[in-house]
């Protein structure tokens, strides 16, 4: 089979990956005072490579999505794409992975609560990033953002883009500054059907109903060109099976090669596209595989520290490498820049990205989720049966 995978590829993708380790490590006082302990180091482990794959993904596309062809040089194949198709699917099947691993757990859950917590996890953040984004277009537009389409626009931005929309400021596109948004909404979509699924769990009719999920979705996938939901189910599934607890060193080890082996497959064949029922079955199985054999190389505290600022890199990535570019435009012609220039712009936006998500995680994501739980801690005393309720 034809593969992508050659010395400059492979070079590049490193560098990336070994720069944001690198200046994270630079932070890494800042970060870790902020820490959020999780209960899965592994999961850290894959947060924060898949923050990076979607980086991954954005930067060799950067002038296309700014609408510029450059003469000097092509864009290259698959692999970049796949990579962050990859890292989202990813995301996916870690948040239906933690969240039904809590269903599991808890007999008793407030969503109420549930939701709250979300809401100052997800929220803040995102609002921050969409008005800094409202304000770099509105610049770009000359301020003439006040008609229907950018009215439109707005109203997406506000509501996590549940509400269809242009994407587009006074006629400036939102595409090369926030389109990785879009995957909000399934995870808004998945915490809204959650409760449901814990009724079902909790149902004798449980395995009825997870195979007539897992029916809907090979239908969904054979049938849809973008299948999303589906993630959520394999990391559902991947809950299941962790629970068993395997402890087998062959069993891990044999499914930590077949979780490489998968991941170089997958992401250097032009064949596999980046959703659809063969993506979807290698990254489920991936996930599965990892989630078994529970790989050292995840646990080490340079993924950890990456896992922390992995949404803000999300959020924030596409915004520093447009201006980065933007400012560049004015001193180059980027329709001829040559190849060496491009990737080293897009090294140099590495540093930029980590120190304003460092700052943003920091005084932003962990400020919100500090004040839930100074609430939580001056609340008054309550009935043991309600304490059980209020700890999960």
């Amino acid at each position: 089979m034809k593969t992508e995978y050659s010395l400059e590829v492979i070079t590049l993708t490193l560098s990336i990956i070994l720069l944001f380790v690198a200046f994270s490590s630079i932070f890494s006082s800042k970060i870790e005072s902020a820490e959020v302990k999780h209960e899965y180091k592994f999961i850290n482990g894959l947060r924060g490579l898949a923050a990076i794959f979607v980086f991954v993904n954005h930067a060799p596309f950067v002038l296309i999505n700014l609408g510029v062809k450059n003469t000097v040089f092509s864009a290259w194949g698959q692999i970049y794409p796949n990579l962050g198709s990859f890292g989202v699917q990813i995301f996916f099947c870690i948040t239906g992975f933690l969240f039904f691993d809590k269903v599991i757990k808890s007999k008793d859950i407030d969503w109420g609560d549930f939701f709250v917590s979300r809401i100052r996890r997800v929220a803040p953040l995102y609002y921050l990033t969409s008005l800094l984004v409202f304000i770099i277009a509105a610049s770009f537009s000359g301020f003439e953002f006040l008609n229907k389409e950018s009215i439109t626009t707005i109203a997406g931005l506000v509501t996590f883009n549940f509400i269809d929309n242009p994407m587009k400021i006074g006629g400036v596109s939102l595409v090369p500054l926030s389109s990785v948004t879009w995957t909000l909404v399934h995870e808004w979509r998945f915490y809204a059907v959650l409760p449901m699924v814990a009724i079902f769990y909790r149902s004798p009719y449980r395995s009825v109903i997870m195979t007539v999920a897992i029916l809907i979705a090979a239908i969904d996938l054979g049938t849809s060109a973008v299948v999303c939901w589906a993630y959520f189910l394999s990391g559902m599934g991947a809950a299941v099976i962790h629970k068993k607890s395997i402890t087998n060193k062959a069993i891990k080890f044999t499914f930590m090669i077949v979780a490489i082996s998968i991941f170089i497959w997958m992401c250097g064949l032009v064949e596999v596209p980046g959703y659809g029922a063969l993506r979807f079955a290698l990254a489920t199985i991936f996930f599965i595989s990892i989630t078994i054999s529970n790989p050292r190389f995840l646990h080490y505290q340079f993924l950890n520290r990456l896992s922390d600022i992995s949404y803000s890199v999300y959020l924030l990535h596409l915004p520093v490498l447009f201006l980065s570019f933007k400012l560049l435009s004015v001193f180059l012609d980027l329709a001829a820049l040559d190849k060496v220039t491009f990737w080293a712009v897009n090294f140099m936006t590495i540093p930029i990205i980590v120190a304003l998500s460092t700052f943003t995680f920091v005084h932003v994501e962990k400020r919100f989720m500090r004040k839930k739980r100074e609430e939580q801690t001056n609340a008054p005393p309550v009935a043991y049966s309600e304490q059980t309720k209020a700890a999960i």
